[in-house]
C-alpha cells in the first residue's frame, strides 16, 4: 500500500538495537528486497553486525548504517557502559565503507569524566578512520550531540546524586 499509494521506495529504520537478533535483521532486509526498497537503519550497536551482515544488508537494499559511536575515547565508552571497544567500531565502520555503505557518525560529549584529552581521543579516532578508510572527514555525515539527563537514564541519577 505504502509503495502503490504514496510511491515509498525508501524506509528510515530507527532502531538502537538493529542487529541484536540477526535473524529478525535479516528477515527486515528481505522483506525491503522483495519489495525492492532501498532503506537504512539507524542506532545499530556496532557489536550487532558483522561483515557478513553488512554484506547482506547491502545486497538487499541497504544504503547505509548508522552507528551510536558516542566517543573515540574507549575511557568515555567504559564510562557509559556501552560494552564494545573503540576497535569494534573501527571493524564495523571499515566493514560498510569498504562495502560502499555509507555509515555517518553520531557523537556524544559532555558525559562525566570528558575532558580535553578525551575529546582528542575522539578527534583522533576520528582522523584514523578518515585516513585508514581515504575517506575526507567531511563526507563521514558526523553528528555531535551533547549529553543530555534524561530522567530514568543512568546520566540523570548521576546527575542528582552529584547536584546537577
Amino acid at each position: 500500500m505504502l509503495i502503490e499509494k504514496y510511491n515509498v521506495g525508501f524506509i528510515s529504520c530507527m532502531d538502537e538495537n538493529f542487529g541484536s537478533k540477526r535473524v529478525h535483521a535479516r528477515a527486515f532486509a528481505d522483506l525491503m528486497d522483495k519489495y525492492g526498497l532501498l532503506w537504512t537503519a539507524t542506532g545499530v550497536r556496532c557489536v550487532n553486525v558483522n561483515r557478513e551482515d553488512i554484506e547482506y544488508f547491502k545486497s538487499k537494499g541497504c544504503c547505509s548504517l548508522k552507528f551510536g559511536v558516542e566517543s573515540g575515547s574507549q575511557t568515555i565508552l567504559d564510562s557509559m557502559e556501552k560494552n564494545f571497544k573503540v576497535s569494534d567500531v573501527e571493524k564495523a565502520l571499515t566493514a560498510c565503507w569498504e562495502n560502499g555503505m555509507f555509515s555517518p557518525l553520531a557523537f556524544m560529549v559532555g558525559m562525566p569524566g570528558e575532558n580535553l584529552k578525551t575529546v582528542a581521543e575522539t578527534g583522533e579516532f576520528l582522523g584514523r578512520m578518515a585516513y585508514k578508510l581515504g575517506v575526507h572527514p567531511d563526507y563521514f555525515g558526523t553528528a555531535i550531540y551533547y549529553a543530555l539527563p534524561f530522567p530514568g537514564t543512568p546520566l540523570y541519577d548521576h546527575c542528582t546524586q552529584v547536584g546537577l
